[in-house]
């Protein structure tokens, strides 16, 4: 027989070989493509009970389970350390966390920027848990959510909670390496100040007033009633106030019980409503939790929104109703300008992100729908 007859049969049965193995290859790839789809489908799906949606979990991420869980290290920030609140809570939600599949260890940091730090440089941190104003560093998004003045009380915080489980939202949930895994309230930001006659932020004119840092919207604030922010963290910004070196203070409620309940003086106070929410956001590395855990934590944190709140409201039951300040109505409308001005210039200058301004515009008009921005929206 020729030889290159032989020759020619040979590298065609090789090919053909080749090609055969290579559409088995490629048969079970997709076969894993389609059951992997099968599976995100069904973890994303909150029509299906939730104990089908963890197994799907379980089933999908199986390669990066010990034990059958996987294993995860929380750092969070609490001022007061281990037996502060915050980390408190953390704990109790650690138990939870093995529900679905998590197998959690935690650092507690009383530094919160040290916490930032080690995140984005030790990697020794697979996820933090921090307030909103320093999340917004790693999600825009989900920072915008304590814009000053966007939503005024804790119920348009709860409404936002469960908008923010929608999975149709998950694109906007990861930013690079970082995805948001959820929030809880820790009350809200407040101006906290040296007399009691000072009833609105009107009073602040020609006065110094403790900001922190990190809160830019805050300093803009002030300076548009005429006030001279003095920025610091927050332990330094507390020890200020309590000296009597500012006539006022911009801080969340936490800042209350790091005072020492409060003890301030007698003739101190803090104006009753809110300049903004203030929230503790949990961030993750992206390739350490994929989109379906990161949508079922979320989804736990709307689940355990009124627990989360409920220990805030034992904690802010020590204030003594004297130590709050009413607010003029002339005034309160005042700020309702006032915030909404800083908020569109944040906006502008790429500060705050305008789909979550957005998505908060219309969730005030859902509870006062007859307000002028409702009719003629800005945001």
């Amino acid at each position: 027989m020729n030889l290159r007859i032989i020759s020619s049969a040979f590298f065609a049965l090789v090919l053909t070989s080749l090609s055969w193995a290579s559409d088995i290859s490629e048969e079970a790839k997709t076969s894993k493509e389609k059951s992997d789809a099968r599976l995100k489908s069904a973890i994303m799906s909150q029509n299906i009970p939730l104990e089908k949606r963890v197994k799907a979990l379980k089933e999908l991420y199986h390669d990066r389970t010990v034990n059958g869980r996987i294993h995860r290290h929380f750092c969070i920030w609490d001022p007061l350390g281990k037996l502060g609140p915050i980390a408190s809570t953390v704990q109790d939600q650690t138990v939870r966390s093995v529900h679905y599949g998590l197998d959690a260890s935690i650092t507690i940091f009383n530094n919160e920027q040290e916490l930032i730090e080690n995140f984005k440089k030790e990697k020794t941190c697979d996820a933090i848990l921090v307030r909103g104003a320093l999340a917004r560093e790693f999600n825009k998004f989900a920072g915008t959510i304590e814009a000053i003045g966007a939503l005024p009380e804790r119920k348009h915080l709860q409404l936002l909670m469960q908008v923010f489980t929608n999975p149709r939202l998950n694109r906007y949930m990861t930013d690079g390496e970082y995805t948001v895994m959820g929030f809880a309230t820790i009350g809200g930001n407040y101006a906290f100040m040296r007399d009691k006659a000072y009833n609105s932020l009107s009073a602040l004119e020609g006065k110094q007033v403790a900001v922190q840092t990190i809160e830019a919207p805050m300093t803009a604030l002030v300076k548009q009633y005429g006030g001279t922010p003095i920025e610091g963290g927050m332990m330094r910004n507390v020890l200020a106030y309590t000296d009597g070196r500012v006539s006022s203070m911009i801080s969340t409620a936490i800042a209350y019980l790091v005072m020492g309940s409060g003890q301030s003086g007698d003739s101190t106070g803090v104006l009753r409503n809110p300049l903004s929410q203030s929230t503790m956001q949990l961030i993750g590395r992206a390739e350490q939790f994929p989109d379906e855990l990161a949508q079922l934590l979320r989804e736990d944190f709307l689940l355990k929104f009124n627990n989360y709140a409920g220990r805030v409201d034992t904690e802010m039951n020590l204030v003594p109703d004297e130590f709050w300040i009413e607010t003029p109505a002339d005034e309160t409308n005042k700020l309702e300008d006032a915030t909404r001005e800083v908020r569109l210039t944040m906006r502008e200058n790429g500060y705050y992100d305008g789909t979550m301004l957005r998505i908060a515009r219309k969730i005030r008009c859902r509870f006062n729908p007859e307000k002028a921005e409702c009719v003629d929206p800005v945001e």
